[in-house]
């Protein structure tokens, strides 16, 4: 990855968790499945780097970067401690359950990702953070949740209840407390487990920050399974399993369930997810290809799209698109694309679009056009070339040879 790209990796991570962690950002950069993680979690994996996808030196230079502009913001190095996730019939208090979980045998590695990075005025104080009871008790709350133990959250917010029964967060740990009960359970209601899940995320993104995934993400691939058999209903675009393996941020499963649905290409919702999940597993043909539905299918909110999934090569190309001399139609950036990166017409096929309106066959003639140039067929680039003149003079006149 480029040092923009991590950089913005750093930067929204900061942004929607107050903190940057480099296990999150193995996960968005698709060098560790969840499934794989979760394996981990469940000491089934005594080392979590042999999961890791990629050359591990590389990883371990991406880390280094994302670090380097961590720290050159101001965010300060926190060590981390992983513990294994509570599984039925085990002691509280066990051996097994209270003995940290190991990264790697490689020193380094296990330290780049053994650490979050936080800004200075967030570190506890230590007289504070250690010897206050009601705040152990609070992150006592948090950890049972973040390694699933149901008893030992419960135990502890009943104590919180009786040593703090005006607290603020009292309501918020119940909710917290309702939403880990739900795993393993059958989802009987599908549309309002949707509804629980958005609504509890928030609560547990503010009291458990990164570990909101380890308390989340089996809960949204629950809700994924319960909507196997559901079709994408365009006036309920969440209650589908692309989303709920979107909230999971499971890429892999995005990108297959996708194309299973018949004529996906005609939904902008479906159209995003498919960009955000390509982005991620560095599929960039696959991104730029459904980013081009998007443009057809939702012109008008493309911009706000686009600034919404900060991919910061996404940013950067539509940046370029919308700073042209002569501005175009939204629709149209899938033919500037292939205009400005001629390649692309190698990969993307030329009817992608499934439906006629003028962008589409604008598309078209604009890959014919440069179809015909590859091959030295000159009087069929002219014609195709006369034929966008009189459509589209803008997209004419950028498509002009090179002299």
């Amino acid at each position: 990855m480029t040092d923009t790209s991590l950089q913005a990796q750093v930067d929204a991570q900061l942004l929607e968790q107050g903190a940057f962690a480099p296990l999150e950002l193995l996960f968005n950069t698709g060098r560790l499945l969840y499934s794989d993680y979760e394996s981990w979690r469940r000491r089934e994996l005594e080392l979590l780097d042999g999961a890791l996808m990629g050359n591990t030196d590389k990883i371990k230079a991406e880390l280094g970067q994302a670090i380097g502009y961590a720290r050159r913001i101001g965010l300060v190095e926190q060590p981390q401690e992983f513990l294994p996730w509570h599984t039925e019939g085990a002691p509280a208090d066990s051996t097994n359950s209270s003995r940290p979980l190991r990264i790697s045998m490689d020193t380094q590695l296990q330290k780049l990702i053994g650490s979050r990075y936080i800004r200075a005025q967030n570190l506890p104080q230590m007289d504070l953070f250690f010897d206050n009871p009601i705040v152990a008790l609070t992150n006592g709350i948090a950890q049972a949740l973040a390694t699933r133990n149901l008893p030992d959250a419960q135990r502890r917010l009943d104590q919180l209840y009786a040593q703090a029964p005006t607290h603020a967060d009292l309501a918020a740990f119940d909710q917290l407390l309702a939403a880990l009960s739900h795993l393993g359970h059958a989802v009987e209601d599908t549309r309002a487990e949707l509804g629980f899940l958005l609504e509890v995320a928030p609560t547990a993104r503010r009291l458990l920050g990164a570990q909101s995934r380890d308390l989340l993400s089996p809960l949204w691939l629950q809700l994924a399974g319960a909507l196997s058999g559901a079709t994408f209903d365009p006036e309920e675009p969440n209650l589908h399993r692309s989303f709920a393996f979107s909230q999971a941020q499971d890429w892999a499963a995005v990108s297959d369930c996708i194309p299973r649905e018949l004529h996906w290409q005609w939904h902008a919702p479906l159209c995003l997810r498919l960009v955000e999940s390509a982005f991620h597993r560095r599929r960039r043909v696959e991104a730029l290809a459904a980013w081009c539905h998007v443009c057809w299918r939702a012109p008008a909110s493309a911009s706000e799209s686009a600034t919404r999934l900060r991919q910061p090569e996404l940013t950067s190309i539509w940046n370029r698109f919308l700073d042209e001399e002569d501005p175009l139609p939204e629709g149209d950036f899938p033919s500037w694309l292939l205009i400005q990166e001629p390649a692309l017409g190698l990969q993307l096929a030329e009817d992608l679009p499934p439906l006629e309106t003028p962008a589409e066959e604008h598309y078209r003639c604009v890959h014919r056009c440069l179809r015909a140039r590859r091959a030295r067929r000159q009087d069929e680039e002219l014609a195709e070339r006369k034929r966008l003149q009189k459509s589209n003079p803008v997209l004419f006149e950028l498509l002009k040879p090179q002299t």
